[in-house]
């Protein structure tokens, strides 16, 4: 039986569904591989280790919540599951949490273009075809994250808009870290907190059921290509990001 109220749950979720769709807030590593096949279906190992200092400032928040005390626990795999069967196309072949702070997600999915399929999230995954090649096509911008924000439940980002950037694009990126310097130092002395900021990244590893042709914005490594971004950056850029993968079945 989960520790959290049902509201509660919702709220927590978010950080989860964040991190499944290949997007998590700060102070953590996201390593994602994707194994993608021509028709579009595949599946994603999604790997996420928050960093101590957020660790603890999410503890905080936890307890002011819900006014329980302890090591509560950052992530809730009932809520998770419940929530993946909410969506069709997809299905979760795997959740575990070898320990606070940390998960492990395996998730299959029969069409990567209805993943985000919504109007606002369209454009910012896609697989096309042209003769035998496929391209894989992921473009990102500063509000990324709040569009991937609808695969948690609408009423479930609070947790995500304390730490997000405004939406108007007004914080630059060293102005941002600047606020989250403040946020955390009680949490960590100088060095910890600019580890934790330095070290937020989304990793994800593309590795296509077929022959890499060519690549945008990232390395190739062996049958895979390797994209690599600084969460920071992410939340504050100043225009778009486009990375690629072509390849052959």
């Amino acid at each position: 039986m989960s520790k959290f109220p049902a509201h509660v749950r919702r709220h927590i979720v978010v950080l989860t569904l964040v991190a499944a769709a290949l997007l998590f807030v700060h102070s953590c590593s996201v390593r994602d591989e994707l194994i993608l096949s021509p028709d579009g279906s595949g599946e994603a190992h999604v790997n996420v280790d928050i960093h101590p200092v957020l660790l603890a400032y999410l503890t905080d928040l936890m307890t002011a919540m819900t006014g329980a005390e302890g090591d509560l626990p950052i992530f809730d795999l009932d809520q998770l599951r419940a929530s993946f069967q909410e969506r069709p196309g997809v299905t979760l072949l795997g959740a575990e949490m070898p320990e606070r702070g940390a998960l492990r997600l395996r998730v299959a999915f029969q069409d990567i273009n209805q993943l985000f399929a919504d109007e606002e999230s369209a454009d910012t995954v896609h697989l096309t075809s042209s003769g035998t090649r496929r391209q894989l096509v992921v473009t990102l911008d500063r509000n990324a994250v709040r569009r991937f924000l609808g695969f948690a439940p609408q009423d479930s980002s609070m947790l995500a808009d304390i730490l997000l950037p405004p939406e108007d694009g007004s914080l630059s990126t060293a102005e941002y870290r600047d606020e989250l310097e403040w946020a955390f130092e009680e949490y960590g002395d100088g060095g910890e907190v600019a580890d934790a900021l330095d070290g937020s990244a989304i990793e994800v590893t593309v590795r296509p059921r077929g022959r890499i042709i060519s690549q945008s914005g990232g390395s190739v490594s062996g049958d895979a290509v390797v994209f690599r971004i600084p969460v920071l950056e992410l939340l504050t850029l100043d225009q778009e990001r486009v990375y690629s993968v072509t390849f052959a079945p």
